[in-house]
């Protein structure tokens, strides 16, 4: 059994295969705190069925193993090789094996143990909720009378309940949370729970982004391949650290992407061991590190951090000998000698050129351009007078107008979500995306409206205006990967624009207009939520049941009016009002309700 918790914590931090003594190297580099929390990480997700306190001691091996390892005379089971070590070790325990539901991959060998172990984690429920829901109060009780304790309950919760994400995500987590309670607890009660309250959307916000992210990435990976997944990472570090050269980028893009389908498909032990791969690889590049400021701060981090810190750093500044726009049509001829024989080559060149010079674009706008150009140079790369063709042929694609296009029109959008606030904008998205998919439920339109107005929300107050529409467009992006893979048969309209190429999904959803062809139901007051359990002072709940009474009202008539909409809008919240107030609330709903529905209907008359 000591052997399982260390194992667990290799499945998420693995070295080389040919490393000697590789539980001293992580115990080295993971330091005392690390160390047993991958491990508490490893035995959470692997082991979902099994208890705090049955993980606990396993960790405390763990960690004495860590200390033997890096002795004077460490034991030879210091180097055996981990995805084995881990499965025989779970194996042997005939408790684990049934408590996890695992005897059939332990009847299973070598390669096929593994697949059946990597399938048994991918099959694990999964539970995205983010926090505990006890008051403020408790949470700070038990934070401040034993901290740890707390974190590595938190863990462990956390873990069983989300065991696709990776540890590194899981760990990063873990201490947002803490942050906001240790900012939190030490208050009075209320004063804690009013801070608990201002903190927790924050953190909230940063979970829902991490989490979209990862699924996003494993959706594309999935539906478009690693050439899409290339070209976003060669835009997204290629703006980070435009000091970088292509052919380096191009290295690290490549180990990234190798990184993707292991971590998407559940195998934590190639996942991570390619990702610290990764990340010593680029921290060991001296020359590389000598020119990437950003990078080389995130390299002087935990060993555990480093991977976040790279992911989240901001754009480094460019080099001075970097010209303002890269010329294509001057490159042209280098460019089609390139496409013609390796046109992935060529386009990555492309991208990383457009990259390096424009961190304010996102990775959309600067996709869009490439398949344009990709258009053209398939069409032109072989004439003779490949450069006026190249010229003719792209007339109408200007990435420095695209851009600016681009970021006007989020500026309107955040201009907008200032001036309505949030609820009202929230609201305002509900009517938008009800039109267009009436036909999905009321918790997928919320969850869809509460995302869209989140990322606005995050882009727009923390984002300087030029780094708007990258921040905003590609969570926008990740929604919509979430949105085309679990709601793509909603309407025809909706799966037409969710099977376009990957970077115009979003220009064709703009462009959808209201369904006319939907079945409307009929008004009534299931549809609209009238009856005194409307009848609350809690802010969550009345944007609630103010974004029922437009989703009912929106699928009833999907071309329904702004003014309409306030109008009966106006009128519910007077009845509301009144009724509220009324000795028999449920009698004047049902009495005003009839006739507040009767004009309604009247009002719009489909």
């Amino acid at each position: 059994m000591q052997w399982l918790a260390v194992c667990c914590l290799f499945v998420l931090l693995s070295v080389s295969a040919q490393s000697q003594n590789q539980i001293c190297t992580i115990f080295t580099e993971a330091k005392k705190d690390g160390f047993k929390a991958m491990a508490l990480v490893g035995l959470a997700q692997n082991l979902p069925d099994s208890l705090l306190d049955d993980v606990v001691p396993l960790v405390a091996e763990a960690f004495a193993m860590g200390i033997q390892c890096c002795s004077d005379e460490p034991l030879e089971d210091c180097n055996r090789d981990v995805a084995d070590l881990f499965q025989s070790a779970v194996c042997s325990s005939e408790s684990l094996v049934e408590k996890s539901n695992l005897k059939h991959c332990c009847e299973k060998t070598a390669t096929e143990r593994t697949h059946c172990f990597v399938d048994h984690k991918a099959k694990i429920p999964r539970d995205l909720s983010l926090t505990s829901e006890l008051p403020a109060a408790d949470q700070c009780e038990d934070f401040m009378e034993d901290r740890k304790a707390f974190v590595e309950s938190f863990i462990f919760r956390f873990s069983k309940r989300n065991t696709m994400l990776p540890p590194h995500v899981i760990l990063a987590i873990t201490k947002s949370y803490g942050e906001v309670l240790a900012t939190c607890c030490g208050k009075s009660e209320a004063e804690a729970q009013t801070c608990f309250n201002t903190k927790k959307p924050t953190f909230q916000h940063f979970v829902r982004n991490r989490v979209n992210e990862l699924k996003a990435l494993c959706i594309v990976t999935k539906k478009y391949g690693d050439r899409i997944v290339k070209a976003k990472k060669m835009i997204q570090y290629s703006q980070k650290m435009p000091q970088a050269s292509f052919q380096e980028m191009r290295g690290i893009v490549d180990k990234i992407v190798a990184t993707t389908a292991p971590c998407c498909s559940g195998d934590m032990i190639t996942c991570m061991k390619w990702r610290k791969v990764l990340v010593d690889e680029v921290c060991g590049d001296r020359s590389v590190l000598s020119r990437a400021a950003g990078l080389k701060a995130c390299c002087k981090e935990h060993a555990i951090d480093r991977g976040s810190c790279v992911e989240a750093m901001k754009p480094d500044a460019k080099p001075g000998s970097l010209s303002e726009r890269y010329d294509l049509h001057a490159d042209i001829a280098a460019v089609c000698h390139t496409f013609t024989k390796t046109p992935d080559v060529a386009l990555g060149k492309l991208i990383y050129e457009l990259s390096v010079r424009h961190p304010e674009s996102s990775q959309q706008v600067i996709l869009r351009f490439a398949k344009d150009a990709e258009q053209a140079f398939l069409q032109c790369c072989d004439k003779e007078d490949h450069a006026e063709c190249v010229k003719t042929a792209l007339a109408d694609s200007n990435i420095d107008k695209m851009i600016t296009d681009e970021i006007e029109y989020y500026k309107k959008v955040c201009a907008a979500e200032a001036a309505l606030g949030d609820y009202n904008f929230e609201k305002s998205m509900m009517v938008y995306y009800t039109r267009i998919m009436p036909q999905a439920s009321f918790v997928q339109l919320h969850i869809v409206s509460e995302t869209v107005a989140d990322v606005f929300h995050g882009c727009c107050k923390d984002q300087p205006g030029h780094l708007v529409l990258p921040c905003a467009e590609e969570k926008l992006t990740n929604m919509l990967d979430t949105t085309c893979n679990d709601y793509s048969s909603i309407n025809p309209r909706i799966a037409h624009c969710c099977n376009q190429s990957y970077s115009m999904r979003r220009p064709c959803i703009l462009a959808i207009q209201p369904d006319t062809e939907f079945t409307p139901p009929e008004l009534d007051a299931n549809n609209i939520h009238m009856g005194p359990e409307v009848c609350t002072k809690n802010s969550k709940d009345l944007l609630l049941s103010g974004k029922k009474l437009l989703y009912g009202l929106v699928r009833h008539k999907t071309t329904i009016t702004e003014e309409q909409l306030k109008t009966i809008s106006a009128n519910y919240y007077t009845l509301k009002e009144k009724c509220c107030a009324a000795e028999d609330k449920a009698a004047c709903f049902t009495e005003a309700g009839a006739r507040l529905l009767a004009e309604s209907a009247e009002l719009v008359k489909v």
